[in-house]
């Protein structure tokens, strides 16, 4: 894939239009940066027990910016929220807790990343993903990890292996099909990848 590089050296694909008709690479890659802060963001915001933060953190630290968001964004974020609510209360979420445990955040989220997407790729490994870049992102409040290089690394992963696979689905849309036909009960690991959308008669 032909790609350039924007400002603090994360590569964005050269705009093309997608084979299926729906959104550019560039669109999706711009939608997902901000779903993936906007998910970090308001997770940590909600204090989460489990993962507590040793200090405050702005969405200027994330990379981001405090402009409120789009309705579509918006839309997609809850979507995004709504499945993981019901991929939290999933065994092999824990499995993959207590494998990196303990473990330096960067090295932790290698090692998920990996094992989410080594077979294929589904709605849930991305939510999944991007519950873990929040762990990571917790966890390395607490150190000296410097959180922008965290979260820079976390979008070459999501725009490198998982936005083409977001392409092919036809855009960041397709996930309120695998929300609304119940995909999020589906096993998140050592399920082949396959087309979430609707089939239409």
């Amino acid at each position: 894939m032909e790609t350039r590089h924007q400002a603090g050296g994360l590569p964005v694909a050269r705009d093309r239009p997608s084979p299926t008709g729906g959104e550019t690479i560039s669109c999706i890659q711009r939608i997902g940066a901000s779903l993936l802060r906007g998910f970090i963001f308001s997770l940590l915001q909600r204090q989460d027990p489990g993962s507590p933060r040793a200090r405050p953190l702005t969405m200027e630290e994330l990379g981001g910016h405090d402009a409120p968001d789009g309705p579509r964004v918006t839309s997609l974020r809850e979507c995004l929220h709504r499945i993981w609510e019901s991929l939290s209360r999933n065994p092999e979420i824990d499995s993959l807790v207590q494998r990196v445990a303990g473990q330096p955040p960067l090295k932790a989220l290698a090692r998920v990343s990996e094992e989410l997407f080594a077979d294929g790729i589904n709605w849930g490994r991305v939510v999944v993903f991007f519950y873990f870049t929040y762990r990571v992102i917790a966890q390395a409040l607490g150190g000296s990890e410097c959180i922008r290089s965290l979260v820079d690394w976390a979008l070459n992963i999501l725009w490198e292996r998982v936005t083409p696979w977001i392409q092919q689905q036809g855009g960041w849309d397709s996930i309120f099909s695998f929300l609304r036909l119940g995909g999020a009960q589906t096993p998140l690991l050592g399920t082949p990848s396959a087309p979430e959308t609707e089939q239409t008669p």
